[in-house]
């Protein structure tokens, strides 16, 4: 957990922490999911226990001086479980967002000042939205990774802000 204190100390401190915008955004794909129902299954044992682990992960980014002060999940079952015990640990509440919705999403997530936000996302929902608040193009998460991690800060505020992505995985693979 040392690691990613660091990692958030050195991305607060590239970042500024200025007003305007989060001071960090992490991205997930959300947890293991079940087979079944195919439309909208929940988190499996597995899944679970990677969403506590999120919540230990974030804890320690917190220890660098910086608070969660956002949660997004799509409007399926398995993002907004995936950001339930961090909601239940922080006191903050997941707010429920449409996953096609990726201008909204990050007016949502830039209207944030200061703190971090965690975006539960998909594998196919997580990349758009990335490139959408000015990472780069072409990254690829498989059906089988559900460890992937994304922390995202921005050297500035307004037209010239620019995002520095840093890919990190947690959890068990």
């Amino acid at each position: 957990m040392g690691y990613y204190v660091k990692v958030l100390a050195i991305a607060l401190w590239v970042a500024g922490v200025a007003g305007g915008a989060p001071a960090v955004v992490l991205v997930v794909r959300h947890a293991e999911k079940a087979a079944l129902p195919a439309d909208d299954p929940a988190l499996t044992a597995a899944g679970r226990q990677r969403a506590a682990e999120l919540v230990r992960v974030v804890q320690a980014w917190s220890a660098a001086g910086a608070t969660v002060r956002g949660l997004f999940a799509s409007e399926v079952a398995r993002t907004q479980q995936t950001l339930a015990p961090l909601a239940e640990s922080t006191g903050v509440k997941v707010s429920v967002v449409n996953a096609k919705d990726t201008a909204g999403l990050v007016k949502k997530i830039l209207a944030v000042d200061g703190g971090i936000v965690v975006v539960a996302g998909h594998s196919n929902t997580v990349p758009a939205l990335l490139q959408a608040l000015g990472g780069p193009a072409g990254i690829v998460i498989a059906d089988s990774e559900f460890d992937r991690l994304f922390a995202i800060t921005f050297t500035n505020t307004g037209a010239d802000s620019e995002a520095r992505v840093v890919a990190l995985r947690y959890g068990e693979r």
